[in-house]
Parts: C-alpha cells; sequence; structure tokens
C-alpha cells in the first residue's frame, strides 16, 4: 500500500501542493485526473524521489 498523508510540495515561495492525502493499495490501479497545473506530475514525481516533499 502507498500511503501519503498531508503532502506538501513548494516550487520556490508558491506551493504546488498543498495538504495531499491518498492511500492506493497494493497493485491498484489509478488515474490521476485533474487541470492543467494542477500538481498530478509534481505528486509523482514526489513519490519517485525526483521531488522533494516540504
Amino acid at each position: 500500500m502507498l500511503t501519503l498523508s498531508d503532502v506538501t510540495i513548494r516550487l520556490g515561495t508558491r506551493a504546488v501542493l498543498d495538504g495531499a492525502s491518498a492511500a492506493i493499495p497494493a497493485r491498484a490501479r489509478i488515474g490521476l485526473v485533474g487541470r492543467n497545473g494542477s500538481g498530478k506530475s509534481t505528486l509523482l514525481k514526489a513519490i519517485a524521489g525526483i521531488n522533494e516533499i516540504d
């Protein structure tokens, strides 16, 4: 299981993600949907360890 709790990511002074939480069961297939610039790629990069979580 992948669990995220109250994740905040800032780029400079701008909070790209603020308070994101999720619980994803092992082997689950999910979709990440949102408007342009809503932080979808930023969240995935944080999960992969590319972006630092504040």
